[in-house]
């Protein structure tokens, strides 16, 4: 293991507000007062919390259970979990409002999250988060709408490549600092006569493309509005940055397992857990992966930003999970609840349940020793500090749908859920149109739903 003061970010100073802030978080979670704890409440009258979960990890289901065992048995009030995949989580979010059956506490994404407030279905979080200290949170990982804060961020979710280290090596190959360079690497790398690809990367629709794999995008400086939530994909200056992006894109597809269109998030973590590709794209729960089906692998992956067009600056795609309280009768008790998850640590050991998975967006997480000394973060602790200096802003740009535009907005759930960037792929991978025409109707696209909020 390295020596954890070359992390700036364990090591920066720090006013006397942020450190006093840290010291409490560390040892008592977040500085939330005693009010904050659950008020004992006969059973048979108070209403069960409805929780909605998209974390479908069998140990955080666990979790989940256990908590909700002792929250009813220290508040009286029952907690019923329902877990959903991530791929249903619009839809049946979506469908329990319009049955007037919404949940008491969602665990999914921010833009989701800016949609249900633009809705009135969410209750504000913005007291609960300034009383924890809004300077604890790292960057990007607050995003205000309506001057308040509607998701309590518990996950980066950065999205990086995991590499097979011990295959670079063999090769003599380097960490990629340019396009030119990656697509060297792929080209060293695939092997396809033996069923061995340079990487996995997903093209088609769905959140697993506007997640993973718009890095790129990022990193070649891609925008879709201005300030004034005016359309620029299309503009003389970033047109030729999408298309260069996309012909790129192209290239890189070449190198990976057939059919791109059709790959899955489980394919990206199969597939290098399983040795089938020297890259892929994903965030911590593929090193779960490997520990799960390939521990042999553990000590031969290591991850990277992606590298910028020409050099510069790398970039890693933001797209953090996190909690939100609805707005419904049950809207004081689940405010209660979620102050007593704070209060008592809940939200460490819940995200230790996937504890290289789950990146905390919160500086004081990093020094509190039960996350520290958990086995997987000791034994990963190299990776761990590359995860951390991706929120070092000097070195890498941490992009997203979330970050087009002035401010949070619906406009972004808009663009992911419409599809709009894997169906830009699509057209172009499938030769159904030009990289130029493709931008075009992409633009067109977003010119129609976005609204000036």
């Amino acid at each position: 293991m390295s020596d954890h003061r070359s992390s700036p970010l364990l090591y920066t100073p720090m006013s006397r507000r942020r450190m006093l802030h840290t010291i409490g978080a560390a040892s008592g979670a977040a500085l939330l007062s005693t009010a904050g704890l659950p008020r004992q409440i006969h059973a048979a009258k108070a209403p069960a919390i409805r929780i909605f979960n998209n974390e479908t990890d069998p140990d955080t289901i666990k979790f989940l259970k256990q908590m909700a065992k002792d929250y009813n048995a220290e508040a009286g009030v029952k907690v019923k979990i329902e877990t959903v995949p991530v791929m249903q989580t619009v839809t049946k979010l979506t469908t329990s409002i319009k049955a007037g059956k919404p949940y008491d506490f969602i665990i999914y994404w921010t833009n989701l999250a800016i949609q249900l407030a633009e809705q009135g279905q969410l209750a504000p979080l913005g007291d609960i988060i300034k009383e924890v200290g809004e300077d604890d949170f790292g960057p990007r990982a607050l995003r205000k709408f309506k001057d308040d804060y509607w998701l309590y961020p518990y996950d980066y979710n950065f999205n990086y490549i995991l590499y097979r280290k011990d295959w670079f090596e063999a090769k003599g190959l380097s960490v990629p600092n340019n396009w030119d360079e990656f697509l060297e690497v792929c080209k060293a790398l695939n092997d396809p006569k033996n069923k061995t690809y340079a990487i996995t990367l997903p093209f088609g629709n769905g959140v697993h493309t506007n997640w993973g794999n718009t890095a790129f995008l990022w990193a070649a400086g891609v925008e879709f509005y201005d300030d004034e939530w005016n359309v620029i994909l299309d503009s003389d200056d970033i047109k030729p940055r999408v298309i260069r992006t996309l012909e790129f894109l192209q290239k890189v597809a070449e190198y990976s397992p057939p059919g791109p269109l059709e790959t899955s998030l489980k394919d990206m973590l199969v597939n290098f857990s399983n040795s089938t590709s020297a890259m892929t794209s994903y965030t911590g729960r593929a090193i779960h992966t490997i520990e799960d089906r390939n521990p042999e692998l553990a000590d031969k992956y290591a991850i990277m930003s992606y590298p910028g067009p020409d050099g510069g600056k790398r970039a890693v795609t933001y797209g953090d999970d996190g909690f939100s309280i609805g707005k419904t009768s049950n809207t004081e008790a689940t405010v209660d609840f979620f102050k007593w998850f704070l209060k008592t640590e809940r939200l460490i050991d819940y995200q230790l349940t996937v504890a290289l998975h789950y990146q905390p967006p919160q500086y004081s997480t990093y020094k509190n020793e039960k996350w520290r000394s958990h086995p997987l973060i000791q034994k990963h602790w190299d990776t761990i500090e590359v995860m951390m200096d991706f929120m070092n802003t000097d070195k890498t740009l941490v992009g997203s749908i979330d970050f087009q535009g002035p401010q949070a907005s619906p406009n972004h759930a808009r663009i992911m859920t419409s599809n709009v960037i894997p169906k830009m792929y699509s057209r172009v991978l499938l030769k159904k149109m030009t990289p130029s025409e493709a931008v075009d109707v992409a633009a067109k696209e977003v010119r129609e739903f976005t609204t000036r909020s």
